[in-house]
């Protein structure tokens, strides 16, 4: 790849799917953001960009003329549609790293998981990941590390919550500049919540809720999110900032099941089980190969309320995006 630094100021609106109306009404109401950002390409590393969230975002780092390394464990199964650099590597081998930022402006580190076994902790990939990435951000002096945690990250939540929290306290510490962000379940084509519902409703005769159908989510697209990071790529203004990122919604996870039920036109009782029963239910279905659309860990946070703590929403004030409902997107890609 060559790096054009003469390439000209980065134009045009960002990449949106969506029912061509969601389309025109996010161009209309979403002025350009680089009107606070950088007016040339960026070189950009991308950690975890086979991922599903890592995926969405690359093509829009290339729709908008930045220059790509991507760094994954395997080679990418899709063709991004531009030129990227892939980086085989694996965060939590600190040596498979060494000279990965090297030559690039900002990383954005995606990695994560959501179902540990006996080959990774939570604390190897977030905590250890995250710190080996900090270090070669150190060593080759990128300008900003924006890493994406999750809503609920926090010292007393379950070891997924404590590790991104801990992560995130290593990335404030660093001296880096930094972006975080906390999505809440964020969904869209190829991702593992609603493709797991469409799995389960077509297979089972009825839906089971475990103990929390009347838990609050606040599901956030894949478009909207990754349009936040693009600009957490570019904007200057943005330095050292959390942010909490949710859709437009507070939804129960009961609700957001019958209206996945309706966009693949399928008709399924949705049966609620005891909350004394959901970690043994998730036990049973991993079992028998059964997809899940949450993990233990998340059941856990459900239990409460995953929105957001404050009715206005970054996406609108910071980011000026329209989110996307669930109901709207959902239709649109299943």
């Amino acid at each position: 790849m060559t790096y054009k630094p003469d390439a000209g100021p980065i134009t045009g609106p960002l990449f949106a799917w969506g029912p061509a109306a969601t389309r025109e009404r996010r161009t209309e109401q979403a002025p350009e953001p680089l009107l606070a950002g950088f007016g040339q390409p960026r070189r950009v590393l991308v950690a975890g960009a086979t991922g599903f969230m890592g995926q969405h975002l690359v093509r829009r780092l290339l729709g908008r003329g930045h220059q790509l390394r991507a760094l994954a464990r395997r080679p990418p199964r899709v063709d991004w549609g531009g030129d990227v650099e892939w980086w085989p590597a694996d965060v939590r081998n600190e040596g498979s790293l060494h000279g990965v930022a090297e030559g690039c402006d900002v990383i954005v580190d995606l990695v994560g998981t959501a179902w540990p076994d006996r080959e990774q902790s939570y604390e190897d990939v977030h905590v250890d990941g995250t710190g080996n990435l900090m270090l070669e951000a150190q060593r080759a002096g990128v300008d900003r590390l924006v890493f994406v945690s999750t809503l609920g990250a926090s010292t007393s939540g379950g070891p997924y919550f404590s590790t991104k929290y801990e992560a995130e306290r290593r990335i404030r510490d660093s001296g880096i500049d930094f972006v975080i962000f906390r999505p809440s379940i964020v969904y869209g084509p190829g991702d593992h919540f609603t493709t797991a519902i469409v799995d389960l409703l077509r297979r089972l005769p009825v839906f089971p809720v475990l103990g929390f159908s009347r838990s609050r989510l606040q599901p956030v697209a894949i478009e909207d999110i990754a349009d936040a990071l693009v600009q957490a790529a570019e904007r200057p203004d943005l330095s050292a900032r959390t942010f909490e990122i949710a859709g437009p919604e507070r939804l129960e996870f009961a609700k957001m099941v019958r209206i996945v039920a309706r966009a693949i036109g399928v008709r399924r009782p949705v049966v609620k089980l005891p909350r004394t029963m959901s970690t043994q239910a998730l036990w049973v279905a991993a079992r028998l190969g059964l997809p899940q659309p949450i993990t233990p860990d998340q059941l856990a946070m459900f239990r409460g309320a995953s929105v957001l703590k404050k009715r206005m929403n970054p996406l609108r004030s910071v980011f000026n995006l329209e989110p996307l409902p669930f109901r709207v997107a959902v239709r649109d890609y299943l």
